[in-house]
């Protein structure tokens, strides 16, 4: 790793970038609030192979624009010049961003990663189609899901299905999904997951081509396990009571759980 000077607090200070971001069609574009030194260029660096990708500024020397597809899997450092890494105040992205880049069919994702001291890095790796859920919600004998699939491109309307496969026992269950394409809609009877015996079911979105886990990579901080919990929904089974209720796994992968409650428990 290149080393770093203390990094210049205003967003306005000579060589400090506003903006660094890598946009829907590949392309890194960086700006700055005054013109870089005659000369300079941006140099993207793979930390592990030392291979090297490099492009000139415009011609007022306030920008550059790199495009970013077909680079290794991997940290790159974006320098200036040969040696001297390029610090930003810019986080690397916006939320409509995020959706725009991961609405388009992609087997490789490359973002920018501001460091705790101010560089800024790209983060470039494989990815496959996800269902990225945006809202659940356990109510009246249903899991609503809602969600967008991701990294697969908009997909053809009105014949997806949502599924969900149970870890044990060789459970399965398929509830119709609508979908306009960029978005989906799922209801899930709570009362299908007790057909079975007690068990973690993970689920998919199946939409044309596409067999999709459900998971919320893009929006919210990792580590969704034991810091988000939803409500259980208690339905009679077999003479007793079993729990549904979904959850997020340690991998952020959208799951329910369904295990029979003891006889002395609770409403």
């Amino acid at each position: 790793m290149t080393t770093v000077p203390d990094r210049c607090e205003k967003s306005d200070a000579r060589g400090v970038a506003d903006h660094c971001r890598v946009g829907a069609d590949d392309a890194l574009r960086i700006r700055w609030p005054r013109p870089a030194a005659e000369g300079e260029r941006i140099v993207l660096r793979h930390e592990r192979s030392g291979e090297v990708r490099a492009g000139p500024l415009s011609d007022d020397r306030r920008s550059a624009v790199l495009t970013v597809a077909g680079l290794a899997p991997g940290t790159w450092d974006i320098l200036i010049g040969a040696e001297r890494p390029l610090v930003t105040d810019d986080p690397g992205f916006s939320f409509d961003g995020l959706r725009e880049y991961a609405g388009r069919a992609r087997d490789r994702a490359v973002r920018v990663v501001r460091l705790p001291d101010g560089r800024a890095v790209l983060d470039v790796r494989e990815v496959v189609p996800h269902a990225e859920v945006e809202e659940v919600h356990p109510l009246d004998g249903e899991i609503g899901i809602t969600g967008w699939p991701a990294y697969a491109g908009p997909r053809p309307g009105g014949a997806a299905r949502l599924v969900a496969v149970a870890r044990e026992g060789g459970g399965r269950e398929t509830w119709s999904a609508r979908l306009d394409g960029t978005a989906f809609d799922a209801r899930l009877d709570v009362r299908a997951f007790t057909r079975w015996e007690p068990s973690l079911w993970d689920l998919w979105l199946d939409a044309g081509d596409v067999h999709a886990r459900l998971a919320t990579f893009l929006y919210d901080a990792p580590g969704k396990l034991g810091t988000l919990s939803y409500p259980r929904q208690v339905v009679a089974s077999g003479g007793g009571r079993m729990s549904v209720r979904p959850y997020y796994t340690r991998q952020d992968g959208l799951a329910v759980s369904c295990h029979l409650l003891p006889e002395d428990a609770g409403p």
